[in-house]
């Protein structure tokens, strides 16, 4: 048998060896696992301007009653009360497993009075009582990890949903501007298409047009009409879905304003920052990292576990003789070790759920990184493709209305007739159209390619 001093030897080597077994096993990088079949180029291939992305820099200005609606959306929205709620359970989550690790601590008393045929006893006393589960193997600081990794990815989720409502806002901001100017320009078409009516019927009074022209200039009134109030149902609706988004009442009362004029350039940065910046991507490997100290702390349940657990009492009994108050302690300490032998096969169970939902998370992590990634590509395409359009848009409105302009010209000097010179206007009119359907589109999808680079919007 060795001696005290050979055992107190032995002691630190121990030590070391279940401070080893029980610290905590980082979890492998993720970057692999989530783009397992996926190579990341060096530059975007849809193409971008040069430099670094700024998370500030939307391409154009926010004004002031903007901020304030999206201010009041961060407020009051329901989505966004919902995902705080779920932080804050996550939080008070993480609280209740890193009280797990410290020792417990809990105080009683007891009163109470028997009565015999001949006489009666009192009894009273008090005590306290501490308990500590030692984390030998690193069990609870797996569980303490894992519910950390929950509140990370919870917080992030919260961060991305702001953005996502800041984004939503904004982008039912420019729905809504641009569905009060479609509406202008149709009712300037009604107009146009109206004055052709009353041009034709006048020449069928006099001989020149027939019915059938009459009812063909009839039928294109029709057509604006409808157009028009196609415009005017989109309006109310985009007021609508803007309003729901604020938190208020869906009653289509809500005003536009000026649209801003838009950049040419974003720098949209390297598809390697992406994973780093965007928080619901973040939030997906906490979501890993939940599982996977989940799967860990789930394999060290089947070690053994050693509970350390000690009292004091103090008692007074008028039918024993003991003294009373604090000179009449009891106490009691033990240790208890235990070793899973047979559990039916439930630790096994849990430790294959665990590892079951820690594939799950590298699956939902890579589906997040894909769909990321595909964000930002069709976004940089279309902010080419759009600009491309819009320019060639321009062009064609510009050289419509230089016609426009020729053709007041001739009808000052007779060469075209009234009739014409509305068609002109018309085509004009519908160019003009076409060219503010495509500057709402470029905003749009300025603002999700914003949000899907992991940018941040003005409050």
């Amino acid at each position: 048998m060795g001696t005290p001093m050979s055992k107190a030897r032995l002691l630190p080597p121990l030590a070391a060896s279940l401070w080893l077994i029980g610290c905590a096993v980082p979890p492998p990088d993720t970057r692999a696992l989530a783009l397992e079949n996926a190579q990341l180029p060096d530059s975007w291939r849809a193409g971008q301007a040069a430099g670094q992305f700024d998370a500030d820099l939307l391409g154009f200005p926010i004004d002031g009653e903007l901020r304030s609606l999206i201010a009041e959306a961060l407020r009051y929205n329901a989505d966004l009360r919902q995902s705080a709620a779920r932080m804050e359970q996550a939080q008070a989550a993480l609280k209740a497993a890193g009280g797990a690790i410290l020792p417990t601590v809990a105080i009683g008393g007891q009163a109470g009075t028997s009565t015999l045929p001949t006489s009666s006893m009192g009894t009273s006393g008090a005590g306290l009582v501490a308990a500590w589960e030692i984390d030998l193997w690193g069990r609870l600081a797996a569980e303490r990890s894992a519910a950390g990794a929950r509140w990370q990815a919870s917080a992030l989720d919260l961060a991305y949903a702001r953005e996502s409502i800041a984004a939503g806002v904004v982008r039912g901001w420019i729905a809504l501007g641009e569905s009060a100017r479609q509406v202008e320009i149709s009712q300037r078409m009604l107009s146009l298409s109206q004055q052709q009516l009353t041009l034709v019927e006048h020449a069928r009074s006099v001989g020149r047009d027939t019915d059938q022209d009459v009812a063909l200039q009839q039928a294109a009134v029709e057509a604006q009409r409808q157009q028009l109030q196609a415009g005017q149902q989109a309006q109310q609706q985009a007021r609508r879905a803007l309003e729901a988004l604020l938190g208020r009442y869906p009653a289509a009362q809500l005003a536009a304003a000026g649209w801003p004029s838009l950049s040419d350039t974003l720098p949209a940065g390297i598809p390697s920052e992406l994973l780093s910046r965007r928080p619901d991507l973040r939030a997906a490997r906490q979501r890993f990292e939940a599982a996977f100290y989940g799967a860990e702390a789930a394999k060290r349940a089947r070690l053994p576990s050693l509970k350390l657990s000690g009292g004091v009492a103090y008692l007074a009994d008028t039918a024993v003789l003991l003294k009373s108050g604090i000179d009449n302690p009891a106490w009691a300490a033990t240790g208890q070790l235990l070793a899973p032998i047979f559990t039916g096969g439930q630790l096994q169970a849990q430790v294959e759920a665990q590892d079951a939902r820690q594939r799950e998370t590298v699956a939902a992590y890579n589906r997040a990184a894909l769909n990321a990634l595909t964000e930002v590509e069709n976004g940089l395409a279309g902010e080419r493709l759009l600009r491309l359009r819009q320019q060639a848009q321009q062009t064609q409105t510009d050289a419509l209305a230089r016609s426009v302009a020729h053709a007041r010209r001739q009808k000052r000097i007779g060469k075209i007739s009234q009739y014409q010179l509305l068609q002109q206007e018309l085509n004009l009119a519908a160019a003009q159209a076409g060219l503010l359907r495509l500057r709402g589109q470029r905003l749009d999808n300025r603002v999700a390619l914003h949000l899907a680079l992991g940018g941040r919007f003005p409050t």
